[in-house]
C-alpha cells in the first residue's frame, strides 16, 4: 500500500482521471445541458438547435430546491456562542466567506457524488476553499471512510502556464508541477503521467489530514438515479415540439383535377395555382381540396406533467418546484411532498456537518487555539423557509412558552451574531418606549 506522497500521486491522479467523465456528465444534468434526445452521430445542426429547446433543467431544479434548505447560519463551541473560541471561529469564517464556500461545497455533493474543503495556511492565518470533484480526490479509510489516509488536488494558474498537484499523506505534503501545454500547444486533460516535476513547495501537517469530503447518500448525486426518467421528460418535449412545428405547416391536396379544359387544351395547374389569395376560389367547382387535421397535443402535455408528477415523487421533491401549476395539488399531498424534502435535507445536513466542523477544527489548529470543546455548525431550520413559514411558527412558540432567542435560533435561523444584535435592538426599543412612555405621563401629571 502508498505510504508517502510521492508514491500516493499516480494512484489518485489515475483514480481522478478515471472518474472525471462521470462527473462531467453529471454537470450537464444539474446545468440544463443534459443529452439531447434522438441524437445520432451524423445530426445536422439545425436539428441540434432544435433539440436544445426540448431540454429542461429538472436536475438544476432538483438540486436548487433541496439545497435552499441547507443553509448554513454560524458556528458554535460547547454550549456557548459567545467564547473566546467561538469568537474566533466566527472570524474565520467572515475571512473565508464561508457562507459562500460552504454553499459551493454543498452543491458538489449533491449534483456531482461529493464536495470538498481544503485548509490551509496563509502566514499564519487559516485558508477554507471549497474544491470541486474533478479536480480533488481522497482515499478513505476503510474502517472509517469519514477520514481519509491520503488527498490530491491540482489547479492551473493561467498566468504562469503551469499545472499543480499537491498531495497529502502519512503527515507530510508534497507539490508538483508542470507546462499547462504539450509540446504541440494543446491544453493537458489528463492528470496521470510522467510529465510532472517536484517542487520545492512541501511540509508537515499535524492532527487530521486537511483535506474534508462531502459525500452524498450513496455516494451519488441527488438525480443520478432517476436521470432515464429526465431523458423521457425531455424526449416527450421533443416530440411536443416536433408536432407543433409541424402544425405551422398544413399539408394541402387537391383531388380530381382534370388534366384538359373544355376545349380540350391541356391544364398547366402550376401556373394556374399561383400564390394569389384568389387562385383556390378560382378553381372548378368540382375539384375537391384537402387539408391535414390539426393534432390534438393536449395528451402530449398532460404526459409531460405527469412525468414531472412522477420526478417529484421518486426525488422527494414538491412538485410545484417542477410545475408552476403545481398548486393544484391537495393540501395534503403538499405537505407531504414538503415534509419528504425536509427529511431529505435533515439527513444531507447531517452528513454535510460533519467534515465542515472537521474543517473549523483544522483552522482553528492553523490559527493556534486550543479547543477542548466540540466545534458545532447551526443552520438553519429546514422546515421553515419562507418568511410565512417562520413568522407562523414563531407565534405557536412563543405561545408554547419557548425563549425568543430559542425561537431566534430555531425558526429564524439567527447566527449567534445576528441574535446578539437583535437583543440589542429590543433592549433599545424598550428603553425608548419606557422613556417616551415617562414624558406622556409627565405631561399627563403636568
Amino acid at each position: 500500500m502508498p505510504t508517502t506522497p510521492a508514491e500516493w500521486f499516480p494512484v489518485l491522479a489515475s483514480r481522478l482521471d478515471a472518474r472525471r467523465p462521470e462527473i462531467a456528465e453529471l454537470r450537464q444534468y444539474s446545468q440544463g445541458d443534459a443529452p439531447m434526445p434522438e441524437m445520432s452521430a451524423n445530426t445536422k445542426a439545425s436539428w441540434k438547435a432544435f433539440q436544445k429547446k426540448a431540454r429542461t433543467d429538472m436536475g438544476g431544479l432538483l438540486c436548487h430546491s433541496l439545497s435552499g434548505r441547507m443553509r448554513p447560519t454560524g458556528v458554535r463551541v460547547g454550549t456557548s456562542s459567545d467564547s473566546a473560541e467561538a469568537a474566533e471561529l466566527r472570524r474565520v469564517w467572515r475571512n473565508n466567506r464561508l457562507s459562500v464556500v460552504f454553499a459551493d461545497a454543498i452543491w458538489d455533493m449533491l449534483s456531482a457524488r461529493v464536495g470538498y474543503l481544503v485548509v490551509g495556511d496563509r502566514d499564519g492565518s487559516p485558508v477554507i476553499t471549497a474544491e470541486s470533484p474533478e479536480d480533488c480526490i481522497t482515499a478513505p479509510d476503510p474502517i472509517q471512510p469519514w477520514r481519509s489516509r491520503a488527498a490530491l488536488l491540482t489547479w492551473r494558474d493561467e498566468e504562469t502556464q503551469l499545472d499543480f498537484a499537491r498531495v497529502w499523506a502519512a503527515g507530510e505534503w508534497a507539490t508538483w508541477a508542470r507546462p499547462s501545454k504539450t509540446q504541440t500547444g494543446t491544453l493537458r486533460a489528463k492528470v496521470h503521467g510522467t510529465d510532472w516535476s517536484a517542487t520545492e513547495l512541501s511540509g508537515t501537517y499535524t492532527g487530521e489530514l486537511p483535506v474534508f469530503a462531502m459525500e452524498n447518500f450513496g455516494g451519488v448525486a441527488e438525480f443520478e438515479p432517476h436521470r432515464d426518467v429526465i431523458d423521457r421528460i425531455n424526449l416527450g418535449k421533443l416530440q411536443r415540439l416536433v408536432i407543433t412545428a409541424m402544425q405551422a405547416f398544413k399539408a394541402r391536396a387537391l383531388k380530381n383535377l382534370p388534366e384538359k379544359d373544355e376545349d380540350g387544351n391541356d391544364i398547366d395547374w402550376g401556373k394556374r395555382l399561383e400564390f394569389a389569395p384568389g387562385s383556390i376560389v378560382d378553381l372548378p367547382a368540382e375539384i375537391d381540396i384537402w387539408e391535414s387535421a390539426a393534432v390534438d397535443i393536449r395528451p402530449l402535455l398532460e404526459g409531460e406533467k405527469q412525468d414531472g408528477r412522477d420526478f417529484a415523487a421518486v426525488t422527494q421533491t414538491p412538485v410545484s418546484v417542477f410545475i408552476p401549476d403545481g398548486q393544484n395539488q391537495s393540501a395534503a399531498g403538499a405537505e407531504n411532498a414538503h415534509k419528504g424534502e425536509i427529511q431529505k435535507a435533515k439527513d444531507r445536513i447531517a452528513r454535510a456537518s460533519a467534515p465542515m466542523e472537521a474543517a473549523l477544527l483544522a483552522a482553528a489548529r492553523v490559527a493556534r487555539l486550543d479547543i477542548q470543546e466540540t466545534v458545532q455548525i447551526t443552520w438553519e431550520p429546514p422546515e421553515y423557509v419562507s418568511l410565512t413559514d417562520k413568522a407562523a411558527a414563531s407565534v405557536q412558540a412563543k405561545a408554547a412558552g419557548k425563549s425568543q432567542r430559542w425561537i431566534d435560533k430555531n425558526i429564524w435561523g439567527m447566527s449567534p451574531d445576528e441574535i446578539d444584535e437583535e437583543e440589542t435592538n429590543r433592549a433599545a426599543e424598550q428603553l425608548q418606549a419606557m422613556t417616551l412612555l415617562g414624558d406622556a405621563n409627565a405631561a399627563a401629571n403636568g
